[in-house]
């Protein structure tokens, strides 16, 4: 290899990314090809380390090659961006969920967090946007600015993640064992959310399958005489189930290093039809809920000793 001729006002970096970039596309570098060394290439091409260190960052952070940690820079193969983009985004997530990017922070520039991450920079594209539209993060500018930030403190979704984590951190730190039974209102205490943001979070949780809904109060027979024209509600309370136990501590804002294999992130498409299934999940099992109050209101009104059973 040498230095390609200085034709036109390209900088001496961007000419041996442009070498390269002719390799891989020739096929001369075969995808998942270890890239020559940092030392090789600047004998190759008589540049400095700074220039060859710059093309190198270039190819990168245009998707042409992935640097492994410890192993050196290789050709990228498309499997390699969907690693990436999933790393990138459970990263983010147990950051914003552990606290280390509070609300309403600025997260660092594309290109910072593409040399962080060692990925292509419209990796960090599509995890940002991502998080986006799952509403742990907000643009400045929807349409002209790729500065993202925390949402707020106040922020209604960022609230109801804060609370799923917080709930989930609890029962596998073993404050809450398997069958603990407990109501929105003691468990926004005892996590210290608001009883909205928490109930919102224990239905996702139901909608999961880490825990089951129950009336904890249910409705004791009352004398005749003393029964009211309508049934009193029960209260609504959840109960843990196991699924949560032999989790992934780390995914969930738990401690940082500790051991259990994680499962993959869903891809962007994978993860709106999730969303998208969820909410309709939860809309169906809204329905349900009241048409169970309706049977439950209409039961009770054809009993003896209630008004409407007397005026018919």
């Amino acid at each position: 290899m040498t230095m390609p001729p200085a034709d036109d006002a390209r900088l001496a970096f961007e000419r041996i990314a442009d070498d390269l970039k002719q390799q891989i596309r020739s096929e001369k570098l075969q995808p998942g090809q270890l890239l020559p060394s940092h030392s090789q290439l600047m004998e190759a091409y008589g540049a400095s380390s700074l220039t060859v260190q710059k093309a190198v960052r270039l190819l990168r952070s245009e998707g042409w090659v992935m640097t492994r940690q410890g192993k050196g820079t290789f050709v990228s193969r498309s499997a390699d961006f969907e690693h990436a983009f999933e790393s990138v985004v459970k990263e983010l997530e147990r950051q914003i969920r552990s606290g280390i990017l509070t609300p309403g922070t600025k997260l660092p520039g594309r290109e910072t967090l593409a040399d962080h991450y060692a990925v292509p920079v419209r990796v960090i594209d599509t995890a940002v946007s991502l998080l986006v539209r799952n509403e742990w993060l907000r643009y400045e500018d929807e349409e002209h600015s790729h500065d993202a930030y925390v949402r707020d403190a106040d922020d209604p979704a960022l609230g109801r993640h804060l609370a799923h984590a917080a709930l989930v951190q609890k029962i596998r730190n073993g404050s809450w064992p398997k069958g603990t039974r407990l109501t929105a209102a003691e468990a926004a205490k005892a996590i210290g959310h608001s009883e909205e943001n928490t109930e919102q979070a224990l239905a996702t949780m139901a909608l999961e399958g880490h825990v089951r809904k129950v009336y904890k109060n249910p409705r004791k027979k009352i004398p005749s005489r003393t029964r009211p024209s309508e049934p009193q509600p029960e209260e609504l309370a959840y109960v843990i189930g196991e699924s949560l136990f032999w989790g992934e501590p780390g995914d969930t804002g738990g401690t940082e290093g500790s051991s259990g294999e994680q499962p993959p992130h869903p891809t962007p498409s994978a993860s709106r039809d999730m969303d998208l299934a969820g909410k309709l999940d939860l809309i169906l099992e809204q329905m349900a809920d009241m048409r169970e109050r309706l049977e439950r209101l209409e039961e009770a009104s054809h009993r003896p000793g209630t008004k409407r059973s007397q005026d018919t």
